[in-house]
């Protein structure tokens, strides 16, 4: 039989004219696909591969940073997923970068990585990777999909919100934990206290941030909320309610986890806050809270269903096919529609798009194919040696363009040593230009020693790091170093005349996986001598919003003041009230140092303009 009577019989069935086939045909605007070329053999499918792997040095290095942090450790199954799906989705073949997305992402991934070469930011590299890679299947097709994009949706969860707001996000979820597993402790009978984070047992303290460290999180939960969008090609506009469900569902399985673990402390006597059993407990609450995940898509299922319309019915309807185009996913088949499309030529439009992605298609050859492999080789080693330059400190963490140049205070050697007879300050080190980075560009580091008859003695850090733009979030800085933040708040203390309170400070409470904890009390001076309010909130946005009203402008330099203190098990309280008054003293004795010298630079340039004039 001719290709022209095979076209007029399935244009019959269709219910198109057989000229109107003839002149689309002898026009050029319907035309067959492309032949098959094996992905492997393909020049596209390399193309790809050297374009994700200019992003992987550097890569490397964000993913193992991210492993360090418990609640982001489900990135190994993100990336495997979407292998999956998009391989078991796809028709095995690699399109080129032909449509306008493509295109776009690409150039955008470029400019992304280029930024994150001279930024040395790991951070910029992994947004980049997502670009790219979500380039790469906007241009791929399989049986069911003209586009596999959506497929991709899983690797957003990969970036880390930037300026510390996931850790931000973790103290609100933790401090809404406690309140909720103190309020169930409260309808269950176990007695209780809570102090922050942290929940008081007659017979120990339950941290919070431990009963609800490991896979269970609000991002874990996040990622499964995406994959079943993806698995069940849900549409892309119910996203934001699966991610808020699941938030809810994180704060649920939470509250459960630590009304467990103090049931069983209070009753039994059994500890089920750290050990096997802790992670045991975490996995079950998990898979409840997927669970219910579950059944809430089927749910919106039973409620966002398709209308069942005939291709004939449906274009008399425009309230149908409006409603169709938002919640159909495929899954209804609809018998009617079925019957009028069966008979359907299979043949593709043939627009600018496909025109050029034919064109595309002929540079499948050895020169292109050499040049690519040549481009790709020179690019990543270009990230592999980025790599090795990256940031300790980066941007995503808020720590990019924080430093400001100059030594705002440059203490005397014998400065605190008679500063008060209840503690003492000695062993002085000075770091300059960037020595140790962990304690900024300047640091000046003084032991601290105190005695408390009733209580034993005491050991820590006390530090001044300068200078910082701004407020500088220290609790970062610890949580890079291992340490497991537990509990962070603001506090205030009594003034000498009990009647009003002396500038607030941050404290915050670590724990690490030797099971020591750490004490660390932090504020901030201001280069005029002025204390800066801590913020409630860690994250920098929050900062900007509470200086707009302290006694800091943009303008000035900050030095910041920690006392650091370890310990291998817990610090009585009076101890830690002992430090905390030691502390503010020091503060007070920095302020009015760093105010002197101010006054004294103002003085003099004062006299030299008199002196000019």
């Amino acid at each position: 039989m001719s290709t022209q009577s095979t076209d007029s019989l399935a244009a019959q069935g269709a219910g198109i004219s057989d000229k109107r086939v003839r002149s689309v045909r002898d026009s050029g605007k319907l035309l067959p696909d492309a032949p098959d070329v094996v992905w492997y053999r393909s020049v596209w499918t390399w193309f790809w591969i050297a374009a994700l792997s200019v992003c992987v040095p550097m890569l490397l290095v964000y993913l193992s940073q991210m492993w360090e942090m418990s609640h982001y450790q489900y990135f190994p199954f993100a990336i495997a997923a979407v292998v999956a799906l998009a391989w078991s989705r796809s028709d095995h073949r690699m399109y080129p970068p032909a449509r306008l997305g493509s295109m776009v992402g690409l150039t955008l991934g470029g400019l992304l990585v280029i930024a994150a070469w001279t930024l040395r930011s790991s951070w910029l590299m992994a947004i980049a990777f997502v670009v790219i890679a979500g380039s790469c299947l906007n241009s791929m097709r399989g049986k069911q999909d003209t586009s596999l994009l959506a497929v991709g949706l899983p690797l957003l969860l990969l970036i880390r919100m930037p300026l510390g707001y996931d850790q931000l996000l973790v103290l609100k979820l933790q401090q809404l934990t406690t309140e909720l597993s103190s309020l169930m402790l409260d309808v269950i009978g176990v007695t209780h206290s809570i102090s922050g984070n942290v929940i008081q047992l007659p017979n120990r303290e339950l941290f919070v941030a431990e009963a609800c460290s490991g896979i269970q999180s609000v991002f874990t939960l996040a990622f499964f909320s995406t994959l079943v969008v993806v698995i069940y090609r849900r549409r892309l506009w119910l996203v934001p309610i699966y991610m808020v469900v699941a938030f809810l569902l994180a704060v649920a399985g939470n509250v459960i986890r630590v009304t467990t673990v103090a049931v069983a402390e209070s009753w039994f006597e059994f500890d089920l806050a750290s050990g096997w059993m802790h992670d045991a407990v975490g996995y079950l609450t998990l898979g409840f809270a997927a669970l219910l995940l579950i059944s809430f898509d089927n749910l919106i299922c039973s409620i966002l269903h398709p209308i069942a319309q005939s291709m004939v019915g449906a274009g008399h309807n425009p309230l149908v096919r409006l409603w169709n185009w938002c919640v159909d996913d495929g899954s209804t088949i609809d018998v009617a529609d079925s019957y009028y499309q069966v008979s359907q030529p299979k043949m593709l439009a043939d627009t600018e798009g496909q025109r050029l992605r034919r064109w595309m298609e002929t540079w499948n050859n050895k020169p292109v194919f050499a040049s690519i492999l040549a481009l790709g080789v020179m690019f990543t080693t270009v990230s592999i040696l980025k790599a090795r330059q990256v940031n300790p400190i980066a941007l995503e963490g808020g720590g990019a363009g924080m430093f400001a140049d100059g030594i705002i205070w440059d203490p005397p050697k014998d400065w605190g040593t008679n500063a008060d007879a209840r503690y003492k300050i000695d062993s002085h080190h000075a770091a300059r230009d960037g020595e140790d980075y962990r304690l900024g560009r300047n640091a000046d580091v003084w032991t601290y020693t105190t005695t408390l008859p009733n209580a034993g003695d005491a050991a820590g850090q006390f530090v001044v790091s300068q200078s910082y733009r701004n407020w500088h979030e220290l609790c970062l800085c610890y949580q890079n170093s291992g340490w497991q933040l537990l509990d962070r708040r603001i506090e205030n203390l009594p003034s000498d005349d009990q009647l009003s309170e002396r500038p607030s400070f941050a404290f915050a409470l670590f724990s690490n996986e030797e099971g020591q904890r750490g004490y660390l009390w932090f504020s901030a001076i201001s280069e005029r001598g002025a204390v800066v309010p801590a913020p409630p909130s860690p994250g920098r946005l929050t900062g900007r919003f509470d200086r707009a009203f302290a006694a800091v402008t943009e303008a000035d330099r900050v030095l910041m003041l920690q006392m650091w203190l370890p310990a291998n098990q817990k610090v009585d309280s009076s101890i830690t009230k002992q430090v905390a008054e030691d502390f503010v003293g020091l503060r007070e004795l920095v302020r009015r140092s760093v105010a002197a010298s101010a006054n004294a630079g103002q003085s003099s340039v004062e006299q030299a303009a008199l002196e000019v004039n």
